[in-house]
């Protein structure tokens, strides 16, 4: 699976809708906050097996807004963060910026390309890729 910044990756697009999604990838394992049902959060389709959590957003018709990805063989721009050290992480993205430090666990963020590293333990664990906010909310937030 290739990241693609700000766009999805080169098989999830940001703004799809949710059932396109379950077309392409079947049923998900699990639904956290089916139907947004909490009216805050997003609703939530975990595929355990692919290393994918995908977040749906209420206010755009349940169209792709956002990705985590846990899958060792994901890659942007050639290189499979998941299970870099942070050293490794650092030497691989240039530009990376320490967003969240808690003594367990550290966010990095590239928050241009939309892009999230959360590591614990020193390794990268799960990557969180983003649209880019403004083109989202512009396209699809009156497609509800």
């Amino acid at each position: 699976m290739n990241i693609l910044p700000l766009k999805g990756t080169d098989r999830l697009v940001f703004g799809t809708h949710k059932n396109e999604i379950q077309k392409m990838l079947g049923q998900p394992d699990s639904v956290e906050n089916p139907n947004a049902q909490d009216d805050t959060s997003s609703e939530i389709y975990l595929y355990e097996r692919l290393g994918l959590e995908l977040y749906f957003d209420k206010d755009s018709g349940f169209r792709l807004w956002g990705i985590s990805i846990t899958d060792r063989t994901a890659n942007l721009n050639g290189i499979a963060p998941i299970g870099l050290s942070e050293k490794e992480i650092l030497n691989a993205f240039s530009g990376l910026e320490l967003d969240v430090h808690d003594g367990e666990f550290k966010e990095y963020v590239l928050p241009k390309l939309g892009i999230e590293f959360y590591l614990k333990g020193d390794y990268v664990q799960r990557i969180m890729i983003n649209p880019d906010l403004e083109d989202y909310c512009d396209r699809f937030s009156e497609q509800a």
